[in-house]
This record gives C-alpha cells, sequence and structure tokens, in this order.
C-alpha cells in the first residue's frame, strides 16, 4: 500500500500546532519520509535543527534552546547574538559569541 499524506494527518496538526505556538521564531514542519518533527530557528543565533520523533519531545527542545537564548542573550538587545549549536540527541550545549559586525 503506497503512502498517502492522509495517514500522517495527526503528525501534519501537531506540526501546524507547534508552528502556530512558536511562529515568532521557529519554522516547524513534520517530515513523512524521516518519520520526524523538525524546527528551523529563524533567530539571529546559530542553532542546528532540531528533530523528535514526537511533538512533544521537539516542543521540549525548543523549550530547552530558547532557554538558553535568554539566558546568554544581551539584556539591552530584543535578539538574542549568541551562535548556540545543539544537537537533538544531547543535552550539551556550546556557545559562542560572534564577532561585531
Amino acid at each position: 500500500m503506497a503512502w498517502d499524506v492522509r495517514d500522517d494527518h495527526d503528525q501534519y496538526t501537531v506540526a501546524r500546532q507547534l508552528q502556530l505556538r512558536h511562529r515568532s521564531r521557529w519554522l516547524v514542519m513534520w517530515g513523512p519520509g524521516s518519520r520526524a518533527f523538525f524546527a528551523f530557528y529563524r533567530g539571529r543565533a546559530h542553532i542546528a535543527p532540531l528533530s523528535a520523533p514526537t511533538g512533544q519531545e521537539l516542543h521540549h527542545q525548543i523549550l530547552h534552546v530558547e532557554t538558553d537564548l535568554a539566558m546568554t542573550a544581551p539584556a539591552d538587545r530584543s535578539h538574542p547574538e549568541p551562535a548556540c549549536s545543539r544537537t537533538p540527541r544531547t543535552s550539551t550545549h556550546h556557545h559562542v559569541l560572534r564577532p561585531p559586525t
């Protein structure tokens, strides 16, 4: 039996809900081929794309990254400056300040 977009209706709905919840800073997608959810950061910091097998896991990863960004962002700026590289399977973070442009 061939795959049909209707087969993943629930996953696409979860992706849309996450997108609405995090729309200002994240692009959220469901990947039917990979069977995973993805989130791409839209802010100024360099964040590796996040992925998770469930929407709830992806949501928690997004919140974790946003917390890290809020803690490292300069108080007088509305957009975070540090670059953060995070792999979704680990809880370690590496923050590097970008040189001024």
